[in-house]
């Protein structure tokens, strides 16, 4: 006896060990997947508008080289440009080709009617021109300017559009000039931006990191907490079943298989992790409400009459009204409340039938009947394995969803064998670790 009891702590033991390390290695992987996700939302944040300040720095500092440069036509001239004399005429237009053979492409000044009056253009460059004649300006109100980049065929270019002041500072025309970022001025901006972007990203990178172990140490009790207070759950969720399958079957052990049978038919169906633990936990209290009832009705050993089943029947709104009570309870209700209808209708309280259904209360029901077919009862033998499948097969489409049953029954054989030599113990750390993979593993 004292070999099994320690038997049956060491299992505890394993079993309490591997579920703690699936949660621990779940939340530090949450934490990751977060930590990630907030890394990357922070270096686009903080990046973009890195990005977007640098852009414009340089773009401020290409453009007052720009000004600087056209400061010879953009600002103050004697020059009327609608009246323009031959001598005024070839003087605007050395200026302007001095300002081409330096950094600008294209230099044009357009009198106040926007009339294009000189224009000079550096050689080979009429294509750019063209290129850019396709972005055409809006001129700008009296006494404004305005800019524009493009970047054309690897070229940074600046069209920079500023009103001329005649005499007495009143406007004659407009100065507008194709302004080329030489090359080296280009990969200055270049390597400065990347530069900067570089250093924004490892920073951040580096404060994720160390942000990780600090939260790990802050979440550490909570996760305990959260890990103790789930198995809590889970252990008065098995209490709870256990309880009402002692009063109504005087053992533990129908709990346990229906339970096992009902999961392993779930995971061979391919159900969701939520959906098999709403399984798991009507298995578990599918006769909750079974609780209200008398016991001269509930533990009857005879047939019951018209009246008495009708009371046995409410043991499902019972369970019902029971798991209202809990949020965490209240996805057991599919098999809680549809688990004793029939795929034909002819079930209760509701008389629904097919997959109108719902599958949990589906599945459950071809578990909870083979095992009460294969079990030993006060008032009955266990019936041989072949039987019970027989059985089965028999109520395929009347009590059962036809598609279930032939799943169950290929899986029938293997799963009677596991748990028909199991002892009590045994059969809940089996069940234990099996549950223990769907609660604390993952989260919906």
């Amino acid at each position: 006896m004292n070999l099994e009891f320690t038997a049956q702590k060491v299992d505890d033991a394993r079993t309490d060990s591997q579920a703690a390390l699936a949660t621990s290695k779940f939340i530090h992987r949450k934490i990751l997947i977060r930590l990630l996700l907030g890394w990357l939302f922070l270096s686009i944040m903080i990046g973009g508008v890195v990005l977007w300040l640098e852009i414009n720095r340089f773009q401020q500092f290409i453009h007052a080289l720009a000004l600087k440069e056209s400061a010879t036509l953009s600002t103050e001239s004697p020059y009327n440009l609608k009246q323009l004399d031959a001598s005024a005429f070839q003087h605007l237009t050395n200026l302007a080709q001095q300002l081409v053979n330096q950094h600008f492409l294209v230099v044009e000044l357009y009198d106040l009617d926007q009339q294009l009056r000189i224009e000079a253009v550096r050689q080979g460059q009429e294509a750019t021109e063209y290129s850019i004649d396709r972005y055409r300006h809006r001129f700008p109100k009296q006494g404004e300017f305005s800019h524009k980049f493009h970047f054309i065929n690897d070229k940074l270019l600046l069209v920079v559009l500023i009103p001329i002041k005649g005499s007495k500072n009143t406007f004659s025309g407009y100065f507008e000039g194709i302004y080329q970022v030489d090359q080296q001025t280009q990969d200055k901006i270049k390597h400065e931006l990347l530069r900067t972007l570089l250093f924004i990203t490892i920073s951040i990178t580096f404060t994720t990191l160390l942000m990780y172990p600090i939260i790990l140490t802050l979440n550490r009790g909570l996760i305990k907490l959260s890990d103790d207070l789930l198995k809590g759950n889970l252990e008065l969720m098995n209490v709870l079943g256990c309880a009402i399958a002692e009063r109504d079957t005087d053992t533990n052990n129908h709990n346990y298989r229906v339970t096992y049978y009902a999961l392993r038919l779930g995971e061979t169906l391919g159900l969701s992790r939520g959906d098999i633990r709403n399984l798991i936990t009507g298995a578990f209290l599918h006769d909750v409400g079974k609780i209200g009832i008398r016991d001269p009705i509930l533990l009857k050993p005879g047939k019951l009459t018209p009246q008495e089943f009708e009371i046995m029947e409410t043991h499902v709104s019972l369970g019902v009204d029971i798991l209202s009570k809990s949020s965490w309870l209240s996805g057991a209700r599919d098999v809680v409340e549809f688990h004793h209808e029939k795929f034909d209708g002819s079930g209760y309280p509701q008389g629904i039938k097919g997959k109108a259904i719902p599958l949990n209360a589906r599945i459950f029901a071809i578990a909870d009947v083979f095992d009460a077919l294969t079990s030993k009862r006060p008032y009955k033998d266990s019936w041989a394995l072949d039987d019970a499948i027989s059985m089965l097969k028999k109520d395929s489409g009347s009590h059962f969803d036809p598609q279930l049953v032939n799943t169950f029954v290929s899986l029938a054989p293997a799963l009677y064998h596991e748990v028909s030599g199991m002892k009590e113990h045994q059969m809940v750390t089996m069940l234990q670790r099996r549950i223990a993979h769907h609660f604390l593993s993952t989260v919906k």
